[in-house]
């Protein structure tokens, strides 16, 4: 019979690469402690209108690369693409009193050409400051992100701009569509966009780059210019090496002031963006709650391991052989004594002769192997073995 495959997309994550996967969580949940976050888990399932509400319906998300069904009731759900919504649903329905730093950690799903570093079901690290607001939680949001990154050892450098809030917004996509009516050198989907949410333009892989059109800046405020010039210079005391590119407008409606990538250094540039966020100051109202300032962030987990090289020293392996087969509960409580103290151990449990337990041993990568002997067990010993030097010794039971 044929073999059974994994979905184009989607991927096993074994051994080492999932030693990784779990090395940048544990950097990330170290560096996130700093900031007195909680850990939330919320559904990979939910209902469309989510993300519809969320989102936006006019992004490449809801229209391009949600996974939708009906479940067995008939409702219309999806496989979350992205973290942020579900947080916030959950913030409302667990009645989660503001200010809450919430983080997350998980698969997310999306229906797009899979290439390097990007699957359709890929991991993120994700976490949402609701109830902040001021420049100086933008820049306590870009530096909870900018921080963990750093500390993986990863070359980037952070990109920023701002949407300067819903009618700076507003009043920008209707010059844009200006600046965008008549191009006719646009992609098909954006000649769709320009219409519908000029601001997509700007977040086009393939049409961003030949792009030269009107500052937001010029339609901010002075008092929200004045804070995103405040929050860059802060940025640069606190060493983050920040740079503003008045193109930048990430790809979901819900933002609405501060937007940021970290982008790393060492990747080819359309894939470049190991991290990105900003500041949702409307989501919670949109999704029914009291007006809540609110900004949030995620980081791709699977770009960042394409990059990460973590230290892979382990604790040396102890491996337990026995000369026979009566010895094997002996053996085994050994094993588990030497877990008890911390050690790394493993052993085999099916029937091999010692020459074969020796040379798995090896093979395994044991830096010590523990033989449990007739001779040496009547006598109340055990003997090591130095792998490396071929030393040999006796220790008491």
């Amino acid at each position: 019979m044929p073999k059974i495959r994994a979905l184009r997309g989607f991927r096993d994550i074994y051994g080492e690469e999932w030693e990784k996967f779990w090395n940048i969580y544990e950097v990330f949940r170290e560096n996130l402690e700093l900031f007195n976050f909680k850990w939330i888990e919320t559904p990979v399932l939910e209902r469309v209108d989510l993300f519809i509400r969320a989102v936006g319906e006019e992004t490449d998300i809801v229209q391009k690369q949600m996974f939708l069904f009906k479940d067995r009731g008939g409702r219309d759900v999806a496989l979350r693409p992205e973290g942020t919504a579900g947080v916030v649903r959950a913030f409302l329905e667990l009645a989660l009193n503001p200010p809450q730093k919430l983080a997350y950690f998980g698969p997310m799903f999306r229906a797009e050409r899979p290439q390097r570093g990007r699957y359709r079901q890929f991991y993120q690290i994700g976490a949402e400051f609701i109830g902040y607001s001021g420049y100086l939680s933008d820049v306590e949001g870009v530096l909870s992100a900018y921080l963990p990154v750093r500390s993986l050892g990863i070359n980037v450098e952070v990109i920023v701009n701002t949407l300067g809030g819903e009618s700076t917004k507003r009043s920008y996509s209707q010059a844009l569509k200006e600046y965008l009516r008549g191009r006719d050198d646009l992609c098909e989907d954006c000649k769709r966009r320009r219409e519908t949410n000029p601001l997509r333009v700007l977040d086009c892989k393939v049409d961003s780059h030949r792009l030269n059109p009107p500052d937001i800046l010029d339609f901010t405020p002075e008092d929200v210019k004045e804070e995103f010039y405040k929050t860059l210079e802060r940025l640069k005391e606190e060493g983050v090496p920040v740079r503003r590119d008045k193109n930048l407008v990430r790809g979901l409606d819900y933002y609405t002031g501060l937007v940021f990538e970290i982008r790393a250094k060492d990747m080819e540039a359309a894939q470049s963006t190991v991290l990105a966020g900003g500041r949702y100051d409307h989501l919670v109202e949109e999704l029914g709650g009291k007006p809540t300032p609110a900004f949030g962030w995620a980081a791709g987990v699977d770009r960042i391991a394409l990059l990460y090289m973590p230290d892979r020293t382990r604790k040396p392996l102890y491996f337990v052989v026995r000369t026979s087969e009566d010895l094997k509960e002996e053996a085994f409580r050994i094993a588990m004594r030497l877990r008890g103290e911390g050690k790394r151990v493993d052993m085999l449990h099916e029937s091999r002769s010692l020459k074969s337990q020796m040379r798995y041993a090896n093979k395994v990568g044991a830096r010590w192997v523990i033989i449990v002997g007739e001779d040496e067990y009547r006598r109340g010993y055990y003997r090591i073995k130095d792998m490396e030097t071929g030393e040999e010794g006796l220790v008491a039971i």
